[in-house]
């Protein structure tokens, strides 16, 4: 039934054309093959599509505006986290105790926490692909099944750039300028790098606590 529209609306189009030609003043039904209540029926369901179809509009418009009034800015969810929030931040400074707020699900800040401590293994730190004037890498918590995995103490990674033509020396990747990298996997601009660069990765926490460098990655750039 190619001649058939395939959007509902374009459908509805096409049966009014229709029933206004097998309505039109002169026009014989049985010329077609039809009756008078082919013809007939054929308005009922345009009546009955077209009441559908404005009916289902309405519920468009109808969800849009309850939609914007749950999540826009400033809208009820909104109001309601910034509520919760206040209420929150009431009972942290009240004088009821830990056990009591700890019912609505809230903890005070520990007055002296144990800080975290970066893990003592560098990261799993790998190039997987290049192209002119990008480096792709990528980094992970030694060992970790996951692909993507950060160590929970850390922010993200420093990646040393050391010039690959100079001779290895200890200590170099700290002496070096490095790039600060969130998350993996990463791209570096290699636009401005040596030909031949040795890249070093380490954990670096939120106070700037740095673990120890990876085993570099030899890398031509391209």
């Amino acid at each position: 039934m190619k001649f058939i529209p395939q959007r509902k609306s374009e459908v509805l189009t096409y049966g009014n054309q229709v029933h206004a030609t097998l309505t039109a003043t002169g026009f014989v039904p049985a010329s077609f093959g039809l009756t008078a209540a082919d013809v007939t029926d054929l308005g009922t369901c345009l009546t009955t599509t077209q009441a559908a179809h404005d009916a289902v509009n309405a519920a468009n418009l109808e969800k849009v505006s309850k939609t914007q009034a749950l999540s826009a800015p400033g809208g009820a969810h909104d109001q309601l986290v910034a509520k919760l929030r206040d209420i929150a931040s009431a009972a942290r400074v009240s004088a009821a105790s830990d056990e009591a707020i700890a019912t609505i699900g809230v903890s005070r800040k520990d007055p002296s926490p144990s800080p975290r401590l970066l893990p003592a293994t560098p990261p799993e730190f790998t190039l997987t692909s290049m192209k002119p004037g990008i480096v792709n890498l990528r980094f992970r918590v030694a060992g970790s099944a996951k692909p993507r995995a950060r160590d929970a103490s850390a922010i993200g990674v420093m990646v040393a750039v050391v010039n690959g033509a100079v001779a290895p020396v200890d200590g170099e990747a700290d002496a070096a300028p490095s790039i600060f990298v969130s998350r993996s996997p990463a791209s570096l601009d290699s636009t401005n790098m040596p030909a031949k660069v040795r890249l070093y990765a380490r954990w670096v926490s939120q106070r700037g606590d740095t673990g120890p460098w990876s085993l570099p990655l030899e890398v031509s750039v391209l």
